[in-house]
């Protein structure tokens, strides 16, 4: 057995609201963080996800800025094909930190998400079990672990995420699901506990999936009965007690050890406007007279079908399969010599790419017409609102080069950025700019994806062990990219790989 005062617990919630995780620490609903806080140290952290949603993890697990690692989404821009593909080792190499570590340091890894598959190294680790984002089928290190684990625990229990509203029915059994997710997760990485380590690590993706889905009623298809609507707006706090008796189980499974329990981003109510955002760019581009974008013969079939039909169609089709068609539902139609911006795979946050020249094979602006564009672009797409109340739909746009340092991959992320107002999207049932028109919304008064949840651009951590000071508050200027050097520090190693986050000395 490994010397229980040098072993560190990292306890992942994915996408647990800091807000949230407060409220009910304070009412008892937690007992668990509440007991962690009053014996350790909390606080906020900074985040990519204010900028790039899907970017958290690979910031935590590289130790390096997107500019850097170049992930941001499950399906990405690859400009030298023109086309959009899953990031891959192929071409977005990223190597997760405890792989690397140097010293005398054991990592046991628990479905960290968004992890690039698994390799060789002085450790154990399932990737891609239960996570809510995944770039790869479960997989484990040594291979042979996944056939244990799969005769002991099951099969992956959590399913593809589904576009649209839902029905009663369906977000009940995704409730049972997501509880049964979590405790099933929670044995199966207390089991990973029994075998030697210094370093443990587990995630848990069902806040994140409940998140989206939770949030309010606005993820319902449908009318709710008063029996059920008091169901309903009580399954989300539901899903983080659950969560809160799998952290209990994972402390009372490591004796001794430092335990850091965080989360990289939260969730609040969805303010994503993307629906709007391609007919929005193309009236900036090309004037109030510029209708809907002319998309592909496969995007207006499936447009067609049914949402069901296109649900199990979706499922069906093989993965090698996937980023063929995706890129043929996006890009279908376009004429890229007369395409300067287009926007890019999104689910909160906008993200607009520009067809330049010598970056893109087929690109049209000119190197020296880049910075013109963008300001153009901004001024545009500012001047929409609400068509009803007149309130502003865009809180800030940002060049993606203005909000990350230079980095590697800095090629691989969106022009520019566009974060949303703080506000519900649902409500919105047109769009309209003084000098760019009217835009109506497909689906009046609601998000088209049905979710009503989606991120808030901060993270948390809670941490208690011995020289952590009782009931302290982290440094303010925290971030994500601080835990994976405070971490090794924590265990005595040296990071194997270079990060450029800093050692946060008061958990260290």
């Amino acid at each position: 057995m490994t010397n229980p005062a040098r072993r560190l617990l990292l306890i992942g919630l994915d996408a647990a609201e800091a807000s949230l995780v407060e409220r009910w620490m304070d009412d008892g609903t937690l007992p668990t963080l509440r007991a962690l806080r009053a014996g350790g140290t909390w606080g906020r952290l900074s985040t990519s996800a204010r900028y790039l949603t899907g970017s958290p993890w690979p910031t935590f697990y590289t130790g390096r800025p997107p500019s850097d690692h170049g992930i941001y989404h499950d399906f990405q821009w690859r400009q030298e094909r023109m086309a959009f593909a899953a990031p891959g080792a192929d071409w977005l190499p990223v190597q997760p930190f405890w792989r690397r570590i140097e010293g005398d340091i054991q990592a046991v890894v628990h479905d960290v998400p968004v992890t690039p598959g698994t390799e060789a190294f002085p450790g154990l680790e399932i990737t891609g079990w239960g996570s809510h984002d995944k770039l790869v089928p479960p997989q484990s290190y040594p291979p042979s672990l996944l056939d244990d684990v799969v005769q002991r625990f099951g099969d992956s229990p959590i399913r593809t995420d589904e576009f649209g509203r839902a029905s009663l029915d369906h977000l009940r059994d995704l409730h049972s699901e997501l509880v049964g997710l979590t405790r099933r997760s929670s044995e199966l990485a207390a089991w990973l506990l029994q075998r030697p380590w210094n370093l443990g690590i587990a995630v848990f993706g069902a806040l994140h999936r409940g998140g989206h889905r939770f949030w309010d009623r606005t993820s319902v298809e449908g009318d709710l009965s008063p029996e059920m609507a008091a169901w309903y707006d009580g399954a989300l706090r539901e899903l983080y007690r659950a969560a809160d008796e799998a952290v209990g189980r994972l402390i009372a499974a490591a004796p001794g050890a430092t335990v850091f329990v965080f989360s990289l981003h939260g969730m609040g109510e969805n303010s994503a406007r993307v629906d709007f955002l391609d007919e929005m760019l193309g009236r900036v581009l090309h004037g109030p007279a510029a209708g809907k974008p002319k998309h592909g013969l496969l995007r207006r079939f499936g447009e067609a079908l049914p949402l069901p039909l296109r649900r199990g169609l979706t499922h069906a089709v093989p993965e090698v399969l996937k980023n063929r068609i995706m890129t043929r539902w996006t890009t279908g139609g376009v004429n890229w010599e007369r395409t300067p911006a287009f926007t890019l795979r999104a689910d909160l946050n906008g993200y607009i790419r520009l067809n330049v020249r010598g970056r893109e094979p087929r690109g049209v602006v000119a190197p020296e017409d880049v910075e013109p564009l963008c300001a153009r672009l901004t001024e545009g797409l500012l001047g929409f609102r609400d068509a009803d109340t007149g309130a502003p739909l865009i809180e800030e746009i940002r060049r993606a080069s203005e909000v990350f340092p230079r980095g590697e991959r800095d090629d691989r992320l969106p022009d520019l950025i566009v974060r949303w107002e703080q506000s519900s999207a649902a409500p919105h049932a047109a769009v309209v700019s003084d000098r760019l028109g009217r835009i109506d919304r497909a689906t009046p008064g609601r998000i088209p994806n049905g979710r009503s949840g989606n991120h808030t651009p901060h993270g948390w951590l809670l941490a208690q062990g011995p020289g952590i000071a009782p009931g302290g508050a982290l440094d303010p200027a925290a971030d994500i990219l601080d835990l994976a050097p405070t971490a090794i520090q924590r265990l005595g190693g040296r990071p194997g790989l270079p990060l450029v986050g800093k050692v946060l000395t008061q958990l260290a």
